[in-house]
């Protein structure tokens, strides 16, 4: 008898011919698929955004990873990369719009709708990444390219599949490419540190266990619409009640799609990126902190008004199952910094830290469904300034034996700029032990480069004097300034 079948069913399905056992296993897998299930808020508004930007791979993770220092198995690597996919179900799934979005009862509470039908997520049991193999001899400058045009190509959220995969040998037996565009509505940063982990584990170790981005999904609901979540909401609310208005931009907003993006790169010493560090340990503050402090100082000054409200990003994993959860679970939340205090570093430093805390207890309630006044146009309706800080990583990764014989190779991860903003700004700090980089992301449909230039002197100049550790935030020529150059982009509008 077969295990977990009764014996009648048995003794039917040994009578199939094989095409006959095909066609069912088809049959059984279609009805699986139509389970009816739902998006989460924050696939709901990147749904919208895929839509909204006409082509632009805002919603596309895009990495690209050098391995050195040893020949890699690219066939061992491109196994890797299919296991993966088998082992997590976002990465198996597809999004179709059905006409009769209905359940079973007749209710439509659940369904997100757009163009006349439900959108709903279709989990398959089988749907392998697109790998492409290459090469890839002009090192980071091509492998950048590479990505980009993968980047660029436009996904078919019906057919699938959404994570598309160059393995490429590099200039010599001892570099190679591994390239990763996904569509964000199954993937994010973790999901893909999630996939370097798993690259780079020892085949003897067992596989850490999964988990359905289903299942948090379901979860996320249920906590959503409970107790929790209503006093989540309300915290929210009263966060954004009387918001400040967004940044005065150069050309009006919603004349153009949004989406196109430019960046102005960050540098800063290591003098300085330890100064800012040392600042905020010296007002019990973490690192974090002492660079929204920056940011904060920055654009006060670019606004002319104190209020600045940042979207910043929790991984929104703080249970251990969702620690092995690939999808999209990133939160963008709300980060009010209001009042300086007495205008020291120090002070400022210590109200960064106390707003970023504040939250916490709320930091999994999604952003998308806070209910505020404050309404954009464009990609995220609260957000037209985003602040990103990367902490620093200790040791680098490594990729093991059985991918690279004799000994391992190593793994260097970099983002890949692709042209696009998905908000009006995006301050993006990186520190490590040599100094400080980063990037303000600017929509070029809003912000004139020119624009952006000065904005990051600002910030480079400000963060020089919160590693000082003492003196006022603002002076009176930064207050002219800011108010110059705020009334220039004001007459512009």
């Amino acid at each position: 008898m077969t295990a977990g079948v009764p014996t009648g069913s048995a003794a039917r399905l040994a009578t199939l011919t094989p095409e006959q056992r095909d066609l069912l296993r088809a049959r059984l897998r279609d009805r699986a698929l139509r389970t009816p299930t739902r998006l989460t808020p924050g696939q709901e508004r990147l749904w919208r955004a895929h839509r909204t930007a006409a082509g632009r791979p805002v919603d596309v993770v895009c990495q690209a990873v050098r391995l050195t220092g040893a020949p890699v198995d690219l066939d061992l690597l491109a196994e890797r990369v299919q296991g993966f996919v088998r082992a997590h179900e976002s990465l198996r799934t597809t999004f179709t719009i059905e006409k009769d979005g209905s359940r079973q009862d007749g209710s439509q509470e659940d369904s997100f709708w757009e163009d006349g039908g439900a959108v709903r997520p279709v989990v398959h049991e089988d749907l392998p990444p697109r790998l492409v193999r290459t090469r890839c001899p002009g090192g980071p400058e091509q492998a950048h390219a590479l990505a980009r045009e993968l980047a660029y190509e436009p996904f078919d959220l019906a057919e699938g599949p959404l994570l598309r995969v160059v393995l490429a040998e590099g200039a010599s037996e001892e570099e190679a490419w591994l390239l990763v565009v996904v569509h964000n509505l199954v993937f994010d940063a973790w999901s893909f540190e999630l996939l370097l982990d798993e690259l780079a584990r020892d085949p003897a170790a067992p596989a850490p266990a999964t988990r359905p981005f289903g299942r948090f999904a379901l979860e996320q609901a249920e906590s959503t619409a409970g107790p929790r979540g209503q006093e989540a909401a309300r915290f929210w609310a009263a966060e954004l009640a009387d918001a400040p208005p967004p940044l005065a931009t150069d050309r009006p907003r919603g004349l153009t799609s949004p989406g196109t993006g430019g960046r102005v790169d960050l540098t800063l010493s290591g003098t300085v990126a330890r100064g800012v560090a040392e600042a905020a340990r010296g007002s019990a503050a973490t690192a974090y902190a002492g660079w929204a402090a920056v940011a904060w100082a920055t654009l006060a000054e670019f606004s002319g008004v104190p209020d600045v409200l940042l979207g910043t990003f929790t991984a929104n994993r703080d249970g251990p199952d969702a620690q092995q959860t690939v999808g999209y679970l990133l939160n963008v939340l709300p980060l009010r910094l209001r009042d300086p205090g007495d205008g020291t570093w120090g002070a400022r430093i210590r109200a960064a830290h106390t707003a970023s805390t504040r939250g916490l207890r709320y930091a999994s309630y999604p952003a998308e469904l806070i209910a505020a006044e404050r309404r954009l146009p464009g990609l995220h309706p609260l957000f037209d300034v985003a602040f990103v800080f990367d902490s620093p990583t200790e040791g680098s990764r490594t990729m093991p034996s059985s991918v690279v014989p004799a000994r391992s190779a190593v793994v260097s991860p970099y983002d890949v700029d692709k042209g696009v903003a998905r908000y009006g700004l995006t301050l993006s700090v990186h520190p490590a032990p040599e100094g400080a980089s980063g990037w303000i992301e600017y929509d070029t449909g809003l912000y004139d480069r020119s624009t952006v230039e000065r904005l990051a002197d600002r910030f480079t100049a400000l963060a020089a004097q919160a590693s000082g550790t003492a003196g006022q935030v603002s002076g009176a020529a930064e207050r002219a300034s800011g108010a110059a150059g705020r009334a220039s982009r004001e007459a512009g509008q």
